[in-house]
């Protein structure tokens, strides 16, 4: 290899000069990062809104519309896909409190002194309407973040309650009951860690 060469060689090694031949490929995004920042605030202001509504609000103002599509890119993206909500029964800060002073108490409790508990793991009980399907827009790791729980009224009428709630339990088969019983010492080790909000159970 020639002198100048090998100079101009080592100069692209070192960093001094750029390779004229490398750049970036295809059309430049329509939703930078200052637009994504901008776009997720609008999904954790409302996150039951649709594709069709955020795009309206990214374009409220702005010099340079975007697409519902290219929305809908941008959000697939950032990992905001649509999932529908987590179902789990309303948590109180009283109820966190007292689910977490529950799993303190009890966080040496063998298998055997579990056996002696009755819960209901977290389930949720309905009256008088149907389950209506929402979808909201989330990540991946935020499953258990309390603006994407579903919260349902509690029941007023607690005679009819006690008697449905007594007919599923006699349909539990007894293997399930002794697994969910077994299973109380890591549910109240997840309670600890999630301060006594919702767990993975």
């Amino acid at each position: 290899m020639a002198p100048e060469r090998v100079k101009v060689f080592r100069a692209w090694q070192n960093g001094t000069i750029q390779n004229q031949r490398r750049g970036k490929c295809g059309a430049p995004r329509a939703i930078d990062g200052r637009g994504e920042r901008r776009l997720r605030r609008c999904v954790l202001k409302n996150r039951r809104a649709t594709v069709e509504q955020l795009t309206v609000q990214m374009n409220q103002g702005a010099t340079k519309t975007v697409s519902t599509p290219t929305v809908q890119r941008t959000l697939l993206r950032m990992g905001l896909r649509s999932r529908r909500l987590v179902k789990a029964p309303m948590l109180t800060a009283v109820h966190r409190r007292q689910r977490l002073e529950f799993a303190r108490q009890y966080r040496n409790w063998t298998s055997t002194e579990c056996r002696k508990v009755a819960f209901s793991d977290e389930s949720r009980f309905m009256l008088h309407r149907t389950d209506g399907r929402w979808r909201i827009r989330r990540e991946a790791s935020e499953s258990k973040h309390p603006a994407t729980i579903a919260m349902d009224p509690q029941p007023r009428n607690l005679a009819q309650l006690a008697t449905a709630l007594e007919s599923a339990w006699l349909d539990i088969p007894v293997n399930t009951l002794r697994n969910l019983i077994d299973s109380l010492p890591a549910r109240f080790a997840v309670a600890r860690s999630a301060k006594g909000g919702y767990s993975g159970f």
